[in-house]
C-alpha cells in the first residue's frame, strides 16, 4: 500500500499547487485559452486524487477490518462507521464524490466554476486521509484524533469474551 499511499499524496501534492494558485491574477496575464487548460488540469487533478482516495480507504477497510466494500459511497460511508474519521471529513468526502462525478457530466460553465470553488476545503480532507492511512488512526468520539492510535484503542477494548455452558463469561484473551 506504501506505493499507492506515495502516489496519492504526489497527486494531492499537484492538486494542492494548482488549487493555491491566483487565477483571477493569472487572467490579467495570461491567455484565456491557458486559464481554461489550468482549470481543466486542476479538475483532472482532483478526479485522479479522488479516485486514489476512495481505493485506498477500500483497500485499508479491507486489510485492516476485512470489509469489502464495492463502490467508493459504501466505502466512505465504511470507512466513517469503522471510526476512522468523524462525520465533517464523511460528508465531504461525499461530496467530493458527487462532483467527481458531476464533472464527468458537466457542460455547463457556470456549474463547472462552482465545483473548482470548493476545491480548496478539499485539499484538507485529501491531506487528513493521507494522515490517517500513514499513522492507522481511528476517530474516538471525544478524543482528539491526534492522539488515537489503532494500538492505543486496541488497550483500552475489552477481551472478547465466550459463554459457557452454565451461562458464565469467559475471558478468552
Amino acid at each position: 500500500m506504501d506505493l499507492k499511499i506515495n502516489e496519492f499524496k504526489e497527486a494531492v501534492n499537484g492538486f494542492e499547487y494548482l488549487v493555491t494558485v491566483d487565477m483571477e491574477a493569472l487572467k490579467n496575464v495570461m491567455d484565456k485559452r491557458l486559464i481554461d487548460g489550468i482549470e481543466n488540469g486542476m479538475a483532472q487533478k482532483f478526479e485522479y486524487s479522488i479516485e486514489l482516495c476512495w481505493k485506498l480507504i477500500k483497500n485499508h477497510l479491507k486489510k485492516q477490518d476485512g470489509i469489502d466494500a464495492k463502490s467508493p459511497k459504501q466505502s466512505i460511508k465504511e470507512f466513517y462507521l469503522a471510526g476512522y474519521i468523524d462525520e465533517d471529513h464523511y460528508l465531504r468526502l461525499i461530496d467530493m464524490i458527487d462532483d467527481r462525478n458531476r464533472l464527468s457530466h458537466i457542460y455547463d460553465k457556470d456549474e463547472f466554476n462552482k465545483i473548482l470553488k470548493r476545491f480548496p476545503p478539499y485539499v484538507k480532507t485529501f491531506n487528513r486521509i493521507i494522515e490517517i492511512l500513514e499513522k492507522g488512526q481511528i476517530q474516538v468520539p471525544g478524543q482528539d484524533l491526534k492522539d488515537n492510535t489503532i494500538d492505543a484503542i486496541n488497550e483500552q477494548k475489552p477481551a472478547p469474551t465466550q459463554t459457557g455452558q452454565t451461562g458464565t463469561q469467559k475471558s478468552l484473551a
